[in-house]
Formats: structure tokens, sequence, C-alpha cells
């Protein structure tokens, strides 16, 4: 059956993703991280620095199906920096209207 409902993006910001503490129950924001649909949430290991976590709905061409760093920032909307060499993905929250 077809998704007849509109879906919006609207350039993300760190306040926007949910924050998954420990083992806490995992919920997440749908975004599309350079045009590929995912999953997004940062997890908060307590015991460690927080990691940004994607869980891609289908393989990814270089990540396949998850990308995991705790080498982030988001100074920009829209925009993840992350490790050490200049690195971005560009990532939108999809929005169902």
């Amino acid at each position: 059956m077809k998704n007849n409902k509109n879906k919006s993006k609207i350039a993300i910001t760190e306040e926007m993703i949910p924050i998954v503490v420990g083992n806490e129950e995992v919920r997440m924001i749908r975004v599309k991280v350079d045009d590929h649909l995912a999953s997004l949430f940062l997890h908060d290991r307590v015991w460690n620095t927080m990691k940004v976590v994607i869980l891609f709905d289908e393989p990814h061409p270089k990540w396949d199906e998850r990308f995991t760093t705790k080498y982030f920032r988001f100074e920009r909307p829209g925009t993840l920096d992350w490790g050490h060499n200049e690195e971005y993905m560009n990532i939108d929250a999809v929005l169902e209207v």
C-alpha cells in the first residue's frame, strides 16, 4: 500500500534529536542523511562520551546499515560534522504531515 502522507523536511539541530541514556528504551527521529532514509538518536553511555547513532532503512553505499561515532558536532542546522578530517553529512528531519 502506497504511503499517501505528505512528507516535509527541516534541517536538523542537535536539540531535535532524542537522547537515550544507558539502556533506556530507544527513541529515534526519522531523517534523511544525504538523501538516504534513516533513524537517528544520541546515545549517552553514562560512563563514556555521547555518540551519534544512525540506522539506515536500506544499506547505505558508504556505511551499510549503520553509522556511529563519538566524534561529532552540530555547528549549523542540517549538518553533522564528524571525525577528525572535516567530514560531514547533510541531515534533515522527515516530518509527516
